[in-house]
């Protein structure tokens, strides 16, 4: 994983470096709310992150396109990221929703602008969707997102404490399946010729 350490700048403030950086790992997961879905039905896709590292640390930053694999599933809407600060510059929802992808969701939050959000795991969103057509699989990866340098990132309990940045490399996404008609229909065949064999 790819840590790179910096410090935040804000409204003309910089921090110096500290004595002690901060030593953390951070995975952003996003889960579905089922692992098979059929055509047109609905889904939550939920993004949480936690971390572990020094104490008092909190999750800055969250800036990314979450793109599908495919249009054969739609998303129908994204959940306002609830610990975004819009006093920081972002709005905490995307700048574009299109087909199964996701672009410009920025999010920040900074302990000296209140309001301010310490949780750990602490939820980013979520994505209600709808499948719409056939595909044998699906999932999301991340990028970062146009004018973020970096995706991810987490503040340590103080000022003057670095920033921990991460590479997309901590983002997990599980794998769906819709399972096509035909294969549905050779099941139930399946099941209808074992029952006549029983009797």
């Amino acid at each position: 994983m790819k840590h790179v350490v910096m410090c935040a700048a804000l409204a003309g403030l910089a921090c110096g470096a500290s004595g002690q950086n901060v030593s953390t790992d951070l995975r952003v997961e996003l889960t579905f709310d089922q692992t098979i879905y059929a055509i047109g039905e609905s889904g939550t896709a939920t993004i949480a992150a936690d971390w572990t590292g020094v104490a008092g640390s909190y999750f800055s930053s969250f800036t990314v396109n979450i793109l599908g694999n495919t249009d054969a599933f739609r998303i129908d809407s994204v959940a306002p990221i609830a610990w975004n600060n819009p006093a920081l510059g972002f709005t905490g929802t995307p700048a574009l929703v299109e087909g199964s992808r996701i672009y410009g969701l920025q999010a920040a939050q900074f302990s000296l602008i209140p309001p301010f959000t310490s949780g750990n795991p602490i939820l980013v969103t979520t994505i209600s969707f709808t499948v719409v057509d056939l595909w044998t699989e699906f999932f999301f990866t991340a990028e970062v997102a146009d004018g973020a340098p970096f995706p991810f990132s987490v503040t340590g309990p103080i000022f003057n404490d670095p920033v921990v940045e991460f590479g997309l490399d901590s983002f997990f996404s599980p794998v769906l399946r819709i399972p096509s008609p035909g294969a549905t229909g050779l099941l139930a065949m399946a099941g209808l010729v074992g029952l006549r064999r029983r009797r």
